[in-house]
Formats: C-alpha cells, sequence, structure tokens
C-alpha cells in the first residue's frame, strides 16, 4: 500500500513539480498527514524535496517525453543496438519493449528478415510497417501518451504469447537490484514481456546505471544479458559481473565490443 502511494504521488508530481500538500492530500483521499509522512519518506529516498506546505519532484524523479529521449545518447543507443542485432535471428520470435534504444535496434533490422515481432512500442510499430516479412503483434491496453506505448494490464494478459528473446529497456538499472522504473505503470508491460521469452537481454546505456528510480520492474536475477557501452561506470559494471551476469561492454566510436563478461556458450 505504502509502496503504491509512494508511485502514485510520483505520478501526480510529474504532471506538476511543485504542488501543495493540501492538493495532493485531496487527488489521493487521504490526509495531509498521510501525505507528509509518505513525501518524508520520498524525500529520504531522494526523489522530492519538501517545503512548508509544499513538495517539489527532484530531477532525478522526473519522467521524460519519448521524443525528448530520443535524441539523448543517440550515439551510444545505436552502438548498444548494433550489438543486440547479432542476437536476432530468421524466423524467431521476439519481444521488442518500448524506449528508445529499443527503438535503434528496430532500425536495424533488415527489411527482409522473417520474424514475429510482440511489442507494445507505437513508434516501433509504425517503424516495422512497411517490413512485411516482419509479423508485428500488438498487445491490448491503454496507450501512455509520454512513452507512446500500450500498457498491459495484468501480465496473465500474455500467457498466450511465447518468445525465444525479449529485448527490454529501463529508466534506471542497480546492482543487485536489476532494473527500475519511476512509476509502477511501466513496470507490468516490461514483467509481462519478460515472463513470456526463455532470454532476455537488457539494452542500457551509461546514463541509466545506478539512477534513483522508485519500482523494479525486472530483477537482476531474472536477466541473461546485459548490453551497454563502455561510459557506464567500472565500479557497477564489476558488481554486475560479480553476480555472474553475462555482460557486453560496447564501444560507441568502433562499434567493437571491447568486454565481454561471464560468456556463455
Amino acid at each position: 500500500m505504502k509502496k503504491n502511494r509512494h508511485s502514485k504521488i510520483i505520478e501526480i508530481m510529474e504532471k506538476e513539480n511543485v504542488i501543495s500538500i493540501k492538493k495532493l492530500a485531496e487527488l489521493l483521499n487521504c490526509t495531509e498527514m498521510t501525505v507528509r509522512r509518505n513525501l518524508d519518506e520520498l524525500q529520504d529516498m531522494n526523489f522530492v524535496k519538501r517545503e512548508r506546505g509544499y513538495a517539489t519532484l527532484l530531477q532525478n524523479a522526473k519522467a521524460t517525453d519519448y521524443y525528448i529521449q530520443i535524441d539523448e545518447n543517440t550515439k551510444e543507443k545505436k552502438a548498444i543496438a548494433s550489438v543486440a542485432l547479432n542476437y536476432i535471428h530468421p524466423l524467431q520470435n521476439i519481444c521488442l519493449d518500448s524506449g528508445t534504444t529499443i527503438q535503434q535496434l528496430v532500425n536495424l533490422l533488415p527489411a527482409d528478415i522473417t520474424l514475429s515481432v510482440i511489442t507494445p512500442s507505437l513508434v516501433a510499430a509504425m517503424a516495422l510497417a512497411p517490413k512485411e516479412s516482419i509479423q508485428v503483434f500488438l498487445p491490448a491496453g491503454l496507450m501512455h501518451h509520454g512513452n507512446r506505448c500500450i500498457l498491459i494490464p495484468d501480465e496473465k494478459d500474455m500467457s498466450n504469447y511465447r518468445a525465444e528473446t525479449a529485448f527490454l529497456s529501463c529508466r534506471s538499472f542497480r546492482v543487485p537490484g536489476g532494473a527500475f522504473e519511476h512509476t509502477q505503470t511501466m513496470t507490468t508491460t516490461k514483467k509481462a514481456l519478460a515472463s513470456i521469452a526463455d532470454k532476455r537481454i537488457l539494452l542500457l546505456d551509461y546514463s541509466k546505471w545506478e539512477v534513483n528510480s522508485l519500482c523494479n520492474s525486472i530483477h537482476l536475477e531474472q536477466l541473461d544479458i546485459i548490453i551497454t557501452d563502455n561510459k557506464a561506470p567500472e565500479q557497477s559494471v564489476q558488481k554486475a559481473v560479480a553476480c555472474d551476469k553475462e555482460l557486453l561492454i560496447v564501444n560507441p566510436d568502433t562499434l567493437h565490443i571491447e568486454a565481454h563478461y561471464n560468456k556463455r556458450d
């Protein structure tokens, strides 16, 4: 219950960076005392700053629009996607999560490859529309306007699908926790995609490592492969390696793999 209220507060404050405690209490249908207590807890986790009668959302918890994200760290995202492409083979069933690094992977898919793709990303679906040899499945759900994707309300809704590999994204990544989102709304979709795949590959650029986020989407032990770039913090990378995670480091300038830890056969 507490975690859900924390998540709801963050969602509300993504729309209003500064909000009164009174208004928050009204929107949450609870007392101002309850709001103050929850804000104090979020402040301790560095999500908000509480002042007299008001709360301010800190930058590291702020959601970003898809078309702002698409222009951030583009070189790193393209390099990560170029390595991820090696894990896609003709006639596979794959999941492609929403996210701008995943979109770079979508853009690299050959026009003549035969694939079945399950994706909640409306942007990915539109990009794949001209590639007639790729069959696209869009799961049912509600549209998330900021991320241009479909939110799957329940993991069980995907039980009729199976995939060899799921390519997943995240807002932040921490060891040993795994992949995180800033709000609860995105986590069910990612859990659903992960649940139907035999292998789960996380794509993330350096800016996602050790960022403070609230809601766990994919636990570290559920991830089979992590692909990132050479700006990822070395100490955190080595923590993931110590957890026996297969992890690839790519150089954005050369597109070469600089390191491949815990490589599997």
